[in-house]
């Protein structure tokens, strides 16, 4: 402590004898000397710059890089420019200016070389035992979670195969080794046995192939599924635990560090089991199923899809994930409960780290909880052994451990809006509830933790939800500080329950959630959502340099209000500037919607003026799953869905034109010589939909500019090898927007 102390004043003494009062150099000498190199942090910032570069470079080789990496990849140029920037201002720019760039080189082209080799290891295991039927054994690595598929309760839970039987005539006694996850949906009515982590299992059924096409204005799992390596996915799976005797049959034998692992899950499973039974014995109702979700994280189909959409529309969601805010609060709450029974700083510390690290494992080790875990790790650390905390270098410490352990996170939205908002908040937290004095400290805090933890991350948010909230900043004020001490509540009076029951306690739990629910259904449901699509990238990267711009005036010591104002009128204008960007337009936009189930077409006329859903589907299959994704895709290009016509047509029927404006159209066609309407050698604008491989090829020979789409309506592909650029095969690959 003492050493903490002696540092801290040397830091203070040595900032003094640089600036006086007005903020003056006093000391050319000591300025040159403090310029000679970048520092530890800016070092960190740029390594992790690079990092992110390189990944996304790697990723663009094998999968569609679409908008939100683009972003992305935009921050990450910035954060280097910054470190050439601060290289430049030095001493010996020269020599600071080609290590950084030599380092960067270097670590661009060494996180290409790594995310690169995971994906080609992903690749190159072959998962054979996709569409075959039998018995696979494995251990559940994932919780079992309650949720609602057309209209029937299913068990979702994840299993890590060790091995397979499959239900052949020719292998029925053939027990064959397996690698990958499972992601199984077991019917509650059907189950008998509970459903633990870190338990051996045989589950019985037909693992599906997963559905992982890129679209953009859709979250991307590509990523979050090849960092967990799942592979496919049961339906109507049936459990049972595995017996001595199952193990034997599947010839399964445990290494140490599997039965290590195993057990530690084992044990964080009874953990989150008794905690949602304590729960239980005390609340009813939602507030039961809200308790459990902002104590454990999941539940979110329990909830019901009115109460998600309410707390997606206040910005409140994450609340309902475990968070940084999570941790946070259970770390100061130890620290503060160790010091209220006269604990040392130190000893209370550490208890807050162990505890934090275990909770971690008990709710699974998300991004945000990871990245809050190792920072509070880092602070306390630095705490012990009296060193200076910055905690923008330990946000990029966290993120670079995150990113070199597993490339794949930078693609995941956890990992995206966690680790932004956090930035976020360490920038322009503090210098906000600074400038801004004449609100009440009450209004105040939650009003600048919410800007602030939105800034960086705006054109994220309106890409995967497409809406700004007014009622966010409302809901921050009111509704945020009841939740967060309804988890403080809720972690007390869960450990007390266990020595003694206090019902004066989850009475008062009960109440705050109730009040919550209200407050949050009337402010998601005042219509004070700006529904604005996705932003165009180009005024993204506008908004992102204006947000450079907008932090060096609020930030320099000197008062550049004016410029602070402009900035953030220009900042609202680039908003606006998207949006009439998206509705206006000269041609007809056609965009793919990917679907399990059918192929769908969102085509949008010229300036907005109208709005179609194609659906290539027999009118017997049921398109009310799908609505959830189609709704999605439109309000991402800037669409109400109640305006928008809806038409089914057949790829595989007669020819028939499914859109026309006065110059363009598409069409069905078959090769149907009859039709004399539909001579390919007029159709110098059009798009053609085909289901026949041999047409598809016609046509990319008499029209080899005309988009052609096949469609396979029985998943048969046959003899496609489309060799042009203009052909694409509906419902196995990403498709451009088309323009007609």
């Amino acid at each position: 402590m003492t050493a903490y102390l002696r540092k801290l004043k040397t830091k203070l003494q040595f900032n003094n004898q640089n600036y006086n009062h007005e903020g003056a150099v006093l000391h050319t000498n000591t300025i040159h000397q403090t310029k000679v190199v970048l520092t530890h942090s800016q070092w960190a910032h740029v390594i992790l710059g690079s990092i992110i570069i390189g990944t996304i470079l790697g990723y663009g080789n094998y999968f569609p890089v679409l908008n939100q990496m683009h972003y992305i990849f935009a921050i990450g140029i910035a954060i280097i420019g910054v470190g050439v920037f601060k290289a430049l201002q030095s001493a010996n720019w020269w020599s600071s200016l080609g290590k950084l760039i030599v380092f960067v080189s270097l670590l661009i082209g060494l996180s290409y070389y790594q995310t690169n080799l995971r994906i080609i290891h992903f690749n190159s295991y072959t998962s054979y035992y996709l569409h075959q039927e039998g018995e696979y054994l494995g251990t559940v690595v994932i919780a079992p979670e309650r949720v609602n598929l057309n209209g029937h309760e299913y068990y979702k839970y994840t299993i890590e195969i060790h091995s397979l039987h499959p239900y052949k005539d020719t292998a029925k006694n053939d027990y064959i080794n397996a690698k990958g996850r499972l992601q199984i949906y077991s019917k509650a009515s059907t189950t008998k046995h509970p459903i633990r982590l870190g338990e051996y299992a045989v589950v019985e059924g037909t693992p599906k192939s997963l559905f992982l096409i890129e679209e953009e204005g859709r979250i991307n799992l590509r990523g979050r599924y090849m960092s967990s390596n799942t592979r496919g996915r049961i339906y109507d799976g049936v459990y049972r635990v595995a017996s001595h005797k199952d193990l034997q049959a599947f010839h399964f034998k445990e290494t140490y560090s599997e039965e290590l692992y195993r057990k530690l899950l084992f044990i964080c499973g009874l953990i989150r089991e008794s905690i949602d039974k304590t729960i239980s014995n005390y609340l009813e109702g939602p507030q039961h199923v809200l308790a459990q979700s902002l104590a454990l994280g999941g539940h979110y189909s329990e909830l019901g899809e009115d109460t998600m959409k309410d707390f997606s529309y206040t910005g409140l969601i994450h609340i309902l994930s475990i968070s940084g805010s999570h941790i946070a609060l259970l770390l100061a709450l130890v620290y503060g409960l160790g010091r209220l029974i006269k604990l040392r700083k130190r000893t209370s510390l550490i208890m807050g780290i162990l505890v934090a690290c275990m909770y971690c494992g008990v709710v699974g080790g998300d991004a945000p909880v990871v990245r809050t875990t190792i920072m509070s790790i880092l602070m306390c650390m630095a705490y012990i052994k009296g060193r200076l905390y910055q905690a923008k270098q330990a946000l990029c410490i966290c993120a670079i451990l995150c990113l070199v352990y597993d490339p794949f996170s930078i693609f995941d939205v956890s990992f995206q809006l966690s680790f932004g908002a956090t930035y976020g908040l360490l920038i322009w937290g503090k210098v906000l509830y600074e400038r801004i004095q004449w609100l009440p400290k009450w209004i105040k805090t939650p009003l600048v933790l919410c800007v602030s933890a939105q800034l960086l991350i705006l054109p994220l948010q309106l890409y995967y939800f497409h809406y700004i909230s007014i009622a966010s900043l409302l809901a921050a004020c009111i509704v945020a500080p009841l939740l967060d001490l309804s988890i403080v509540l809720i972690f007390i009076s869960t450990v007390i329950s266990y020595v003694l029951p206090i019902s004066f306690l989850w009475s008062l739990i009960d109440v705050l959630l109730r009040i919550s629910l209200y407050l949050n259904h009337v402010l998601g449901r005042s219509g004070s959502l700006l529904w604005l699509g996705m932003m165009n990238p180009y005024c993204a990267y506008l908004y992102l340099v204006l947000l450079g711009l907008f932090t060096y005036f609020l930030t320099h010591r000197k008062r550049y209000t004016v410029y602070i104002v402009l900035c953030l009128v220009f900042m609202v204008t680039t908003f606006g500037t998207s949006y009439y960007v998206t509705q206006y337009h000269k041609n007809a936009l056609v965009h793919y919607i990917p679907m399990k189930q059918c192929n769908v077409l969102l085509c949008i006329e010229p300036n907005h003026e109208g709005a179609y859903v194609l659906i290539d589907a027999p009118d017997h299959i049921k398109t009310t799953p799908n609505e959830r994704l189609i709704n999605q895709a439109i309000r991402a290009y800037g669409v109400n869905p109640k305006v928008v016509k809806v038409d089914y047509f057949h790829s595989n029927g007669s020819a028939k034109t499914i859109y026309k404006n006065s110059m363009k159209e598409i069409d069905v066609y078959n090769g149907q010589r009859g039709e004399k309407n539909l001579k390919l050698n007029d159709k110098t604008n059009t798009l053609f939909i085909t289901s026949r491989s041999s047409i598809m090829n016609e046509i990319g020979r008499i029209l080899p500019d005309n988009t052609v789409l096949f469609s396979s309506p029985h998943g048969a592909l046959r003899d496609v090898d489309p060799s042009s650029e203009h052909m694409y095969i509906m419902g196995y690959s990403y498709i451009k927007d088309i323009y007609l």
